[in-house]
């Protein structure tokens, strides 16, 4: 029997409208907003250091009171040779994933599902991000933070998806066995950490949403996930 439901949130509660226009909107704002402290490198020459300081970088950790967001945009700023002060590379964070967030929405069948959920069921949420503060904020804003019996973000545990073990922290609070949660995601690495945390995996693929990166060859957990193409279809599968 199911007792928990656990969500993941970007591309499953979250829909992205135009994924590669947010990106590309976020990273001009934090662009300009570099210019104005003092950056010469041209758009292209800064897209090519972002992508390899930010996108593909791990987690460096070198100010424990910045995110790891903030971090790599710090680490960026030494690439760049551009001095910026900690308020400075906060707003940069903020500038640019407030308007990255502006082209993500949530899902209208959202809220009318998890109403349906919590009147019986535990819920968390588990996501990768690696600036808990916007999450925490969008939460908020969109109140949805009620709705969660145990909120994890990656960025706050110091673990993501695909490790497994990202999954503890929301078992340890909701008191639940693995054997009793199913966890709803969007993506190969959802499904993956779900299944080798011996968690039933729900896999949400909706129609117009563009196919993961990853290949869907050799995944062993994607033969045992059960797919829907609407959160409407969660409640045949969890009752």
């Amino acid at each position: 029997m199911i007792k928990g439901v656990f969500f993941d949130l970007y591309g499953t509660l979250l829909i992205y409208n135009d994924l590669e226009r947010s990106q590309e909107d976020g990273l001009l704002e934090i662009y300009k907003y570099l210019r104005n402290l003092g950056l010469k490198i041209s758009k292209k020459s800064f897209n090519l250091k972002w992508d390899l300081f930010v996108v593909k970088a791990k987690n460096p950790i070198k100010k424990e009171h910045l995110t790891i967001f903030e971090n790599k945009i710090y680490d960026l700023s030494i690439e760049i040779s551009l001095k910026l002060e900690d308020d400075e590379i906060r707003l940069a964070a903020n500038k640019g994933l407030n308007t990255w967030q502006k082209y993500i929405t949530l899902d209208p069948d959202a809220i009318p599902i998890l109403k349906i959920l919590k009147k019986d069921k535990t819920l968390a949420l588990i996501t990768n991000f690696d600036h808990p503060p916007h999450v925490n904020s969008l939460l908020t804003k969109l109140e949805l933070r009620d709705f969660f019996d145990s909120i994890v973000i990656s960025g706050e545990v110091g673990v993501k998806k695909p490790n497994p073990q990202i999954f503890s922290f929301a078992l340890e609070q909701t008191k639940l066995q693995p054997s009793e949660v199913c966890y709803v995601g969007d993506t190969i690495e959802d499904v993956e950490a779900a299944y080798n945390a011996k968690i039933s995996p729900i896999l949400i693929e909706r129609q117009n949403t563009a196919k993961n990166e990853l290949s869907y060859d050799n995944i062993i957990g994607l033969k045992y996930a059960k797919k829907i193409i609407s959160l409407k279809d969660l409640i045949k599968i969890v009752y």
